[in-house]
């Protein structure tokens, strides 16, 4: 088709109404905040942290794997953290966006970065309030990522030098998952007054490689799906060296898993598992470089996510079979 028919084609086309209120910010959320995803990497984050933290314990052999109110807590945080980090996204970015990206939903008008910011405040409030709920002790940790969240709402004070270093920029948005686990990790070391310090800096260095993965393969593409005046990692590395970068974030990742989940009580089925996943991940990337396609890139971020839900629910899915679990949820106690 031309241009001329394309164009015909849009105007006869019946309109279709533009959602608002409770319905625009369903659609908002829809193509920039996924709910089911978002939960479920928030609860692989949250339920990891929460294993780790537990370490110490199941050394004894007498430990089960506990899950109460505050391990629940922290899979709101991470999720209520990701939705504001979204909402300061959405501002820091936003003139660029319009320029480069005019069909995104803030642009188009669906939803305004006025309401945007109401929702961000809310979700501040909350994680406030779910940080403290266990006491002082362990909730001002979480001051800490907040702290952290905001500096790169500021790009550390350094904008324009962190756009012409691309992956110093990349390191550092990528290491509020660092600052994340060590949160999450210490509420529970406040309370049973051990903290697993081998393990907490592996933990930390996987949420680096993990996070850092998503970034890079989130951003190689292929040719035709490059545009003027967004850097991606396609474009600063070329495609190849970008897919060995991805894979290798995806091994340092899944050594760490690993190694984590062999110190909560895996074992050899558990590596193999790990090791498995990895490689196929790899292969998937190999695939990509060779034959890029616009569809290829669906894969790459498919990738980076399923790694990611495996290898870090599996820390604690492992440390559950191995010692048993403990329920204690608003009060109730089971296992």
């Amino acid at each position: 088709m031309t241009d001329a028919s394309v164009r015909a084609a849009d105007a006869a086309a019946p309109a279709t109404a533009t959602p608002t209120g409770v319905a625009a910010f369903r659609a908002y959320l829809a193509e920039r905040f996924p709910v089911p995803v978002t939960l479920m990497l928030a609860v692989a984050t949250a339920t990891a942290a929460y294993a780790v933290a537990q370490a110490p314990g199941f050394a004894t052999g007498h430990w089960p794997l506990l899950i109460d109110d505050t391990a629940l807590g922290g899979v709101g945080l991470v999720f209520l953290l990701l939705f504001h980090l979204r909402v300061f996204d959405e501002h820091k970015d936003f003139a660029e966006d319009a320029r480069t990206r005019p069909d995104r939903p803030v642009q188009r008008g669906l939803v305004t970065l006025a309401q945007l910011k109401v929702y961000g405040a809310i979700a501040l409030a909350l994680e406030i309030a779910i940080a403290l709920a266990p006491g002082l002790a362990a909730g001002w940790w979480w001051a800490l990522v907040i702290g952290y969240s905001v500096l790169m709402l500021f790009e550390f004070f350094a904008p324009r030098w962190l756009e012409r270093h691309f992956g110093t920029y990349a390191i550092s948005h990528s290491a509020i998952m660092s600052v994340v686990v060590l949160a999450l990790v210490m509420r529970f070391a406040a309370r049973s007054g051990v903290v697993p310090t081998p393990e907490l800096i592996v933990l930390a260095v996987q949420a680096l490689a993990s996070t850092f993965s998503i970034d890079v393969l989130r951003k190689t593409w292929a040719q035709s799906s490059e545009l003027d005046g967004v850097m991606t990692w396609s474009k600063q590395l070329g495609r190849p060296r970008a897919g060995v970068l991805g894979g290798a974030l995806l091994a340092l990742a899944g050594a760490c898993a690993a190694w984590l989940g062999v110190r909560v009580g895996g074992g050899i089925l558990w590596i193999g598992v790990v090791a498995g996943l990895t490689g196929a991940c790899i292969v998937q990337i190999r695939a990509f470089v060779r034959a890029p396609t616009a569809k290829g890139e669906k894969g790459l971020q498919a990738v980076a996510g399923v790694h990611y839900l495996v290898v870090w629910t599996g820390i604690a899915v492992v440390a559950a079979i191995a010692h048993g679990v403990r329920f204690d949820v608003l009060g109730l106690t089971g296992g």
